[in-house]
C-alpha cells in the first residue's frame, strides 16, 4: 500500500522522475504550477513550458518543443496515476489548430484527488526503473535486435490519433536515409544561430558540470582533459564558422551519416497528412512511449532530428518516404556500445525546485 502522504509530497516524488524524459538538446523545457486545496489530498496542477529553457534558433524546433512537454505530460500523469492520484485532465488544445507556445499559459490542467488504497506500485516502479536506464545514445547503435512493439508501458493516453503511426525503414530507405543524413547534417554545423545554440548545451568538463544539455564525452566516450579542451575550441561558433570554409561541416556530416548506415535499425513516426498542434502533442506521447519500450528490451535511442529541422531536409526526407508519410520524429536504434557505468553518470537534469511551483 502507498504510504498516506500529502498529494503534493507525491506530485514532487513524480516531477522528479518524470524529468528524465527526453527533451532537445536536454533543454527540458516544462514547469508545473502546484494549487493545493484546503484538503491534503487533493490540488490542482498546470503543465506548461519554461520559456527561459526552450530552444528557438529555428522555427522547427517549436515542434521539438511540443513533443517534449507532452512526453513529460504523459509520463507524469501515468506516474501520479500509478500512485492512486485521479487525474480529471483539460487542454485549451484542440485537433487541427496551429498555435504558439505563447498562446497560453498551460498546456494541460489536471485536477487531482489522492486515493491512497488505490495504486498500481507494479507500474510506478516499472516506469520508474526504464525512466532511470533511459539515456540519449549518440555513438554507434549496432547488434541483431530490433525494436518489437510490445504492450504499453503508458496506459493512459492525453491525446489520440489513430493516423499517427510507426514505420520501421526497410533496407533500401535505411540507406537512402543515411544519404541524406550525409547529406543535409551540416546545415547544424553551418547555420549560425543553431550552431551557437546548441554548442551552449555542451558541457567539456570531466564529471557533470551543469544542470541542463549533454556531455562531450557522451558523444565521443572518455576523452582527457587536452581532448576536451580541443574539442571546446574545435566546435566553438567562431571556429565552426571558419573551418566550414575547409570541409569541416561536410566531414562531421560524413561521420553522423556513417553512424546512421552502419545502425541497426531507423524508426519513423508519420501522418498521412500535415500536422497540427495536438498532432506534434500526439507525436510526443507516441515518442517517449516508443524510447521507454526500447530501454525495456535493452535498445538504445538516438533521434535524427536534423532531418526534420531543415526544410529542405524534410522535403528530402518526406520524398524518400512516399507521399504518404508526413515525418513527424525519426531516430536510429540498435544495441548501444558504451559503457553504461560511463555514460550513466551524466545525467543533467534541472533542480526540482525550478521545475515545480508551490502556490
Amino acid at each position: 500500500m502507498t504510504p498516506c502522504k500529502p498529494l503534493a509530497d507525491l506530485v514532487a516524488q513524480c516531477v522528479e522522475l518524470a524529468k528524465l524524459v527526453p527533451s532537445s538538446h536536454n533543454c527540458q523545457p516544462w514547469e508545473v504550477q502546484w494549487y493545493a486545496q484546503s484538503v491534503p489530498f487533493d490540488g490542482c496542477l498546470q503543465i506548461g513550458f519554461n520559456r527561459e529553457n526552450m530552444i528557438n534558433a529555428l522555427p522547427a524546433l517549436q515542434n521539438e518543443m511540443w513533443m517534449s512537454l507532452a512526453g513529460f505530460s504523459t509520463v507524469l500523469i501515468n506516474l501520479l496515476e500509478s500512485l492512486g492520484a485521479k487525474c480529471v485532465i483539460s487542454s485549451p488544445i484542440v485537433q487541427g489548430v496551429h498555435i504558439s507556445a505563447c498562446e497560453h499559459s498551460y498546456l494541460l490542467e489536471v485536477h487531482l484527488s489522492y486515493h491512497p488504497t488505490q495504486p498500481d506500485l507494479a507500474k510506478f516502479h516499472h516506469i520508474k526503473s526504464l525512466l532511470e536506464q533511459r539515456h540519449t545514445h549518440r555513438g554507434a547503435l549496432r547488434g541483431c535486435a530490433k525494436l518489437m512493439p510490445q504492450k504499453h508501458i503508458l496506459t493512459t493516453e492525453l491525446w489520440h490519433n489513430p493516423n499517427i503511426r510507426w514505420l520501421s525503414l526497410d533496407t533500401r530507405k535505411h540507406q537512402q536515409t543515411a544519404e541524406l543524413v550525409s547529406q543535409f547534417a551540416s546545415q547544424d554545423f553551418k547555420h549560425a544561430n543553431a550552431w551557437k545554440e546548441t554548442y551552449r548545451f555542451i558541457d567539456f568538463s570531466k564529471t557533470p558540470n551543469s544542470d541542463r544539455g549533454f556531455n562531450i564525452q557522451q558523444l565521443m566516450g572518455p576523452m582527457s582533459l587536452f581532448k576536451r579542451r580541443f574539442h571546446q575550441v574545435l566546435l566553438n561558433p567562431i571556429t565552426m564558422t571558419l573551418l566550414a570554409k575547409f570541409g569541416l561541416a561536410e566531414h562531421m556530416a560524413k561521420t553522423l551519416g556513417e553512424l546512421t548506415a552502419h545502425s541497426t535499425q531507423i524508426i519513423c513516426l508519420y501522418q498521412n497528412a500535415q500536422q497540427s498542434t495536438y498532432d506534434w502533442l500526439c507525436a510526443g506521447q507516441k515518442m517517449i512511449e516508443m524510447w521507454l519500450q526500447a530501454t525495456a528490451q535493452g535498445l538504445a535511442v538516438h533521434p535524427l532530428s536534423v532531418l526534420l529541422q531543415h526544410p529542405d531536409a524534410k522535403a528530402a526526407l518526406h520524398h524518400n518516404l512516399g507521399p504518404q508519410y508526413f515525418p513527424l520524429f525519426i531516430a536510429r536504434v540498435g544495441t548501444s556500445e558504451a559503457n553504461p557505468g560511463f555514460t550513466s553518470q551524466f545525467r543533467y537534469r534541472t533542480s526540482l525546485s525550478r521545475i515545480l511551483k508551490q502556490h
